[in-house]
């Protein structure tokens, strides 16, 4: 009896001390994967840093360049207008014989090539702007289109890329920027500041969206869509409103003006003394006439929103 109950004794213990380990090697086991995940996230987290540090390193590096060719782009501006100026100082000096004339009409001249100089970039930065806003409605259509046929995002975008157009274009760059190792955010970045226009960041702020929660919200895309051909069906009524007016202008000075300069000219010398000789009467006849119609037909392609070029 005895035997047994010291055997019972020592199971007892046997088993406790198997529990204890048990329980012990439980509690060290959730204690190191406790400290793995704690280090897991702390590798997430600087990895996640160091990937915002990158990017802000890169932006500062571009906003750095850009600032740096702003710069140069304005001495080389200042220096080609100051080297214009004092030629043309010179080539007046010398015609006038007169320093102080010659600075007035030399000095506006050089203040005005320079502001050309400086801000031609821009205007011309604008101009593209407008291009690739205009037919940034036809490229979202074709994005929703290809989304909506069961594409991917990206697979989507780079198809519609594909086709002719300015927004193309530059979705493609972001599509070969995406593919060099860049991120979607980063690309679209780049793409705002190359583009100076509200549309376009509404639309990259869009597909943005779409890109992290998924191809089945592209409601907020539509609605942007709709209201971009809605703006342009807008500025075509009041194009075609003014084109009236344009080919009314356009008429008169065209065909009427010269018609009554012409019966002023022949009627009004029997009773008049008309100064102008038969060179000059000639001269705005068969120059200044059709130059004003230039100017007209220029005033008016200018007033013609792009899309409709383009169509």
């Amino acid at each position: 009896m005895e035997t047994s109950k010291t055997n019972e004794k020592i199971d007892d213990k046997v088993t406790n001390t198997e529990t204890n380990k048990k329980i012990n090697n439980e509690e060290a086991n959730t204690k190191i994967n406790e400290r793995k995940t704690k280090l897991n996230e702390k590798k997430a987290k600087l990895k996640e840093i160091a990937q915002k540090s990158i990017i802000e390193e890169i932006i500062k590096k571009e906003t750095i360049l850009r600032e740096k060719e702003i710069k140069e782009h304005k001495k080389k501006s200042l220096f080609y207008s100051l080297l214009i100026t004092l030629f043309l100082w010179l080539c007046s000096g010398l015609i006038i014989r007169n320093i102080l004339i010659s600075a007035g009409i030399s000095i506006p001249i050089g203040i005005i090539i320079l502001l050309f100089l400086i801000y031609a970039p821009i205007a011309k930065r604008k101009a593209y702007s407008k291009k690739v806003e205009s037919d940034l409605p036809d490229f979202l259509t074709k994005v929703i289109y290809e989304i909506r046929s069961g594409k991917s995002f990206l697979r989507a975008i780079e198809d519609a890329s594909k086709e002719k157009g300015f927004s193309a274009k530059e979705f493609e760059k972001v599509i070969n920027e995406m593919k060099k190792g860049s991120s979607l955010a980063e690309a679209l970045e780049r793409m705002n500041r190359r583009i100076l226009s509200i549309p376009i960041r509404r639309a990259n702020s869009n597909l943005y969206n779409i890109w992290l929660h998924g191809t089945n919200d592209i409601d907020g895309l539509k609605k942007l869509t709709q209201e971009l051909f809605l703006k342009q069906r807008i500025e075509s009524k009041e194009f075609s409103s003014k084109m009236v007016v344009y080919a009314l202008v356009f008429i008169a000075i065209s065909a009427i003006v010269p018609a009554m300069f012409q019966s002023f000219i022949i009627i009004g010398s029997y009773f008049m003394k008309i100064t102008l000789s038969p060179m000059q009467v000639l001269a705005i006849i068969i120059v200044l006439f059709p130059l004003i119609d230039v100017s007209i037909l220029a005033l008016i392609n200018s007033k013609t929103p792009l899309f409709l070029k383009q169509n």
